[in-house]
């Protein structure tokens, strides 16, 4: 796969004066292997890095919040959005899943096959700053001045998340964590579920007899490569 900075050099200098713009102390620049992403992770190939100190305005106030942070972009941006990592004091750098942080300084900005509903693909760097990161930063921020998370912005860690997740899309109750898995699985399908599958909330009866027009709609509403991100989380936390 040719990279996207690559293939569309025009592209990558647009988003690198949009950033500037919007977040004057980033830069964004083509990385070599090596490149530190944080203190404990480093590029393994040659890739595209938002990187530097990203200022977010306090609600309803004039003062800033200052954080280092790194946006690593994937080959195949804008189509599939960044992954931030963590690069300051202020915030975690190892896993800790009570700060939305897993692995060596990864944020977790929102379940995976969440983020494209606030960022849909095809989106820009500044957009993903706007829309995830800033709000993030925000809840941090509240975490550190009160020693407790804020009552708004994040959901519970691992299954139980991704679970409330997925009962939001399906707009109504489902009877528990069988039902939602299955419900997952529907729309983790290469192809559109067929109405001879079981409905998988709880009735007994086939899609085409039941909720076939919800599982379509949101199995195209959602992106299948997230779903199944979600799903083998929720595997490995339910096998």
């Amino acid at each position: 796969m040719t990279a996207w900075y690559k293939k569309n050099p025009e592209f990558f200098e647009k988003e690198r004066r949009e950033l500037a713009k919007a977040s004057p102390l980033m830069g964004l620049s083509i990385m070599r292997p090596g490149f530190p992403l944080n203190r404990y992770t480093k590029l393994e190939t040659e890739a595209v890095v938002a990187h530097g100190t990203h200022q977010v305005a306090i609600p309803n106030s004039h003062s800033h919040l200052e954080y280092k942070i790194a946006l690593l972009t994937p080959p195949n941006f804008p189509d599939r959005p960044p992954v931030m990592f963590c690069d300051d004091p202020k915030l975690p750098w190892r896993h800790n899943p009570d700060r939305h942080v897993f692995g060596q300084g990864q944020a977790c900005l929102a379940v995976n096959a969440e983020i494209q509903l606030h960022w849909p693909p095809g989106s820009t760097l500044v957009k993903f700053l706007e829309r995830l990161v800033d709000p993030w930063i925000v809840w941090q921020a509240y975490y550190d001045a009160h020693d407790e998370p804020p009552p708004w912005g994040a959901r519970d860690h691992g299954r139980e998340g991704i679970f409330d997740f997925y009962r939001e899309q399906w707009g109504q109750p489902l009877p528990g964590a069988f039902q939602t898995k299955a419900f997952m699985e529907l729309l983790a399908m290469k192809k559109t579920p067929k109405g001879h599958h079981p409905c998988p909330c709880g009735s007994g009866k086939k899609l085409r007899d039941c909720h076939l027009p919800l599982v379509a709609e949101k199995w195209s509403a959602l992106d299948r490569r997230d779903v199944k991100k979600d799903l083998e989380i929720v595997k490995v936390t339910t096998e």
